[in-house]
């Protein structure tokens, strides 16, 4: 029993798409959710920016789990070279869900290419142009 279970695990993982490696009716797929055997699994990501009041300063990432990421910029766990380390009182200015990763990714590589405190006062007063970002790439 316990080697059908490994070979039904190992048809999930290593090839979803191909038909017949999963058997009917196990597994829903839509645009940013998938349920199957090992349950719900998120495929959004998102793009977010935060701000430190102290700093008077902003910084760009994406996650996809933004508390989490933001718990680690406080605590100073990345690389101690950090931007982010330059404050502790980091906080959400905007977090703007995105249908993948790639998405997130571009957003963020736009934002810092700015490098216009200007205009990223104007999408936080506007989140609305991060989808036009994403709609003229």
């Amino acid at each position: 029993m316990t080697g059908t279970l490994a070979q039904l695990v190992e048809q999930r993982t290593e090839n979803p798409c191909v038909p017949g490696s999963i058997p009917g009716g196990t597994t829903i797929k839509s645009p940013n959710k998938l349920f199957g055997f090992f349950g719900f699994i998120t495929m959004e990501h998102f793009f977010y920016i935060i701000y430190s009041k102290s700093k008077d300063s902003f910084y760009v990432g994406e996650s996809h789990n933004v508390s989490e990421r933001l718990h680690k910029h406080i605590a100073h766990i990345y690389n101690p070279k950090s931007f982010t380390k330059i404050a502790s009182d980091w906080e959400i200015a905007i977090c703007h869900t995105c249908a993948n990763k790639a998405d997130a990714l571009y957003l963020e590589k736009f934002i810092k290419r700015m490098k216009n405190k200007k205009f990223i006062l104007k999408i936080i007063e506007d989140p609305n142009i991060l989808k036009d970002i994403l709609a003229k790439r």
